[in-house]
């Protein structure tokens, strides 16, 4: 069994830790220069404030509302990322740190009620030792891990934070619910493709021949497929403990053009890459941090930039490698 834990609302969430009396306040954490929208509390999501909104725009909403704003402090989140991290890994060996909020576990050798069990006490020790809230989905594949997490967050009252596709019936009904584009590992391109043959929910794609799938989405959209129908063929992203190199690399599903969605991402990917790196007990010297543009989108100028930072001291502290991966960003 897979399960997906995802932290609620996270930057909101680590901003209410230390400050306990904006719980059920409506929260924005804005981008670095205060310009826009970036992370929002339910009660703020509640008030229809859309997430990347500029902040002039929606200055007398914030008023009226007495909504709480914080500009954004990624070295805060950082660091509890990497608390909630670490008290996940007491619990289970496998782990897969996906991005600054979320990690996929594996529950090899444990029963059903021993992995719901254990799913249940990660909630209740990460929120009792952090302040942070989480929801987690388990389900037989990672795919369907995600889509049961996605359950768990929507009906908090029904599910406490915690579901479970563990039978055939729930599988086909959280299918049969979902959208194509809101399925994990299908991005924006191959959601227009399946758009355009009428396929618009996770049952309608499982039940696309496999010849379609492989021809459109490639290899990669049929071993989706795969893990869709319950067969898991999409293992955790587990590192080798004599890597000489680390590398957090994603694909985006839109195109971004705000330069805070880049440094977002920048420093998640430099926290993921100082947990893989305290996982085999090494420190790096450089960081190397590159963007670039998608060769799939015809007709646009292609763009590729890299920096190279060497460290003033071997590390492996995430809140020294989000900031120098962040110099590098700036450079570029």
């Amino acid at each position: 069994m897979f399960a997906l834990i995802d932290c609620n609302n996270f930057y909101a969430s680590c901003e209410r830790v230390f400050q306990p009396h904006l719980n059920e306040k409506p929260i924005v954490i804005l981008s670095n220069n205060d310009g826009c929208v970036i992370a929002r509390s339910n009660e703020a999501k509640a008030l229809g404030i859309p997430m990347g909104a500029p902040a002039f725009k929606f200055k007398e909403v914030f008023q009226k509302n007495k909504v709480e704003i914080f500009s954004s402090n990624f070295t805060l989140y950082g660091d509890m990322s990497n608390r909630v991290m670490s008290i996940i890994s007491r619990f289970v060996p496998d782990v897969e740190v996906y991005s600054v909020d979320e990690a996929f576990l594996r529950f090899n050798g444990f029963t059903e009620d021993e992995a719901d069990k254990k799913c249940k006490e990660i909630i209740s020790t990460v929120w009792k030792w952090t302040g942070i809230p989480v929801s987690i989905g388990l389900a037989p594949t990672k795919s369907l891990a995600k889509i049961a997490n996605r359950i768990a967050k929507k009906s908090p009252d029904i599910t406490k934070g915690f579901y479970s596709i563990n039978n055939n019936k729930k599988r086909l009904e959280a299918l049969g619910k979902i959208s194509t584009g809101d399925i994990w590992g299908i991005g924006l391109q191959n959601e227009k493709k399946l758009s355009n043959i009428n396929v618009k929910s996770g049952i309608d794609f499982i039940n696309l021949p496999d010849q379609w799938v492989k021809k459109n989405m490639s290899v990669l959209g049929l071993r989706l497929k795969e893990d869709l129908k319950g067969h898991s063929c999409i293992g955790l992203d587990e590192e080798n403990p004599d890597k000489k190199s680390i590398a957090t690399t994603r694909s985006f599903k839109e195109v971004i053009k705000k330069y805070w969605e880049l440094e977002e991402r920048v420093v998640t990917y430099a926290s993921i890459c100082s947990q893989k790196l305290r996982r085999q007990n090494s420190n790096c010297k450089a960081i190397i941090v590159f963007i670039r543009t998608s060769s799939h989108l015809p007709g646009n100028e292609q763009y590729y930039n890299s920096s190279l930072i060497n460290l003033p001291n071997p590390t492996n502290s995430a809140i020294t490698i989000a900031k120098y991966s962040n110099i590098g960003l700036r450079r570029i």
